[in-house]
């Protein structure tokens, strides 16, 4: 029986949706990862057939060499949907000799400066852009930008440490911020060098988009990109965070949608990506139409979004994305099961600590919008309200609009209770 191997920098809902398709294809599935304790092990019991610990899951070299000790050979694909590892997992699959699209296309997607260069470079609309090294340099890059900007870390993820600002000194600030937090962060992107950028020293400012906000997971198959469904974001925090998404958009027509998915497509073939799959934010933005905001190479949208795509589409994102991995034929689809409006809200943590308790699920199930509650966080986990962790979501239908859903957030965040530690 052939291998296919997973590798997982952190805990992670995406193994639990990729393993079964894998195993299902007839591989024996293995998960590659850091030292875990005993209850994180037999949480994963059943769900692959063997864990392997790796100290160092984003050493390609290393990686290939402990694939080679599990399989003796090639192994039948690798692939992660762990954000700080898809360009590492891709070199190694190039070691391997399994690689199903090149690493320096995920190493270049890793770089939000580089794929806003190579976005602008295939004529794709986009705001102003540069990066700053230092606070001193606020003035002239708010200068070459405008205001409002964003300013974010050039390969963060989650919406960690992303600013909006509208003055000189709040951009001074802001580059501050992200200078003393991301240093100290225990993510490992942000002290791996991107070329000669220094990632916790230099930041990506963007001029702000005006419109509704989009995401499209768009599949890439031997050079046929195929979008699969359209979600907008109707609830936003100050911190950039997702609280509600929902599917169809409300009041997109078929020709803006086209205009929408027609942009992501664009992204993806611009950027080279091939027999993967890619998450796609964008803004249809008031002056430049859609817009991409930024394209997460190599894996779907995060938690239960492709749950939502599944159920009115039919198509399993992640079981397409399991046999591109392994260079089989794509998974037959079943029919869609919930052809109707459907929402997804978000429910994070307050503060920062150790999650010791997640309490008042039972309740929020109760409500009657509500279809599914899936919690993608467990007890041990440290969770913080600069990370965008998607600790509680939530699939509903039955809404009126967007306005229905804000209230029906609303309502199951006063229900959830996660409860936190200090470490």
């Amino acid at each position: 029986m052939s291998t296919a191997v997973l590798v997982r920098e952190a805990r992670g809902h995406w193994v639990g949706e990729v393993a079964p398709s894998m195993r299902a294809a007839g591989h024996r599935v293995v998960l590659l990862a850091p030292p875990m304790d005993e209850a994180e092990r037999a949480a994963l019991d059943g769900v692959v057939d063997d864990i392997v610990a790796l100290d160092d899951v984003h050493d390609p070299e290393a990686v290939a060499a402990k694939v080679r000790e599990i399989d003796g050979g090639a192994p039948a694909g690798i692939f992660t949907g762990s954000d700080g590892a898809i360009a590492s997992t891709a070199h190694a699959a190039e070691l391997l000799g399994v690689a199903r699209c090149p690493a320096s296309v995920f190493a270049l997607c890793a770089n939000k400066f580089a794929v806003r260069e190579a976005l602008a470079a295939a004529g794709l609309p986009g705001p102003a852009y540069a990066l700053i090294s230092s606070a001193a340099e606020a003035a002239s890059v708010a200068a070459a930008v405008g205001f409002p900007a964003i300013v974010k870390p050039v390969n963060g993820a989650g919406s960690n440490l992303v600013r909006t600002v509208s003055t000189v000194d709040e951009l001074a600030a802001a580059y501050e911020l992200l200078a003393a937090r991301l240093p100290e962060s225990a993510d490992p992107r942000y002290h791996r060098p991107l070329g000669t950028l220094d990632p916790s020293a230099t930041f990506l400012v963007e001029g702000f988009l005006s419109g509704p906000e989009y995401a499209v997971d768009v599949l890439i198959r031997d050079g046929v990109a195929e979008p699969v469904e359209i979600l907008d974001k109707p609830l936003i925090d100050e911190r950039k965070f997702e609280l509600a998404l929902s599917c169809p958009p409300a009041g997109l027509t078929t020709d803006r949608a086209g205009l929408v998915t027609a942009a992501a497509v664009a992204a993806v073939r611009a950027l080279g990506l091939d027999n993967t799959c890619a998450h796609v934010e964008l803004i249809d933005d008031v002056d430049r139409g859609p817009t991409i905001v930024e394209v997460n190479a190599g894996r779907p949208a995060g938690s239960i979004m492709p749950l939502l795509a599944k159920l009115r589409t039919g198509i399993d994102v992640f079981a397409e994305l399991a046999a591109l991995a392994v260079g089989a034929p794509p998974p037959a689809r079943e029919p869609a099961k919930l052809p109707i409006p459907l929402g997804m809200l978000i429910l994070y943590a307050a503060g920062s600590g150790r999650l010791t308790r997640i309490g008042g699920l039972d309740e929020i199930a109760d409500l009657p919008e509500v279809i599914d509650v899936v919690t993608t966080v467990s007890p041990g986990q440290v969770l913080t309200d600069e990370q965008e962790t998607y600790a509680v979501n939530l699939v509903v239908a039955g809404f009126a609009d967007h306005d229905d859903l804000a209230a029906l957030h609303a309502e199951a965040s006063k229900l959830v209770r996660l409860e936190l530690e200090e470490v």
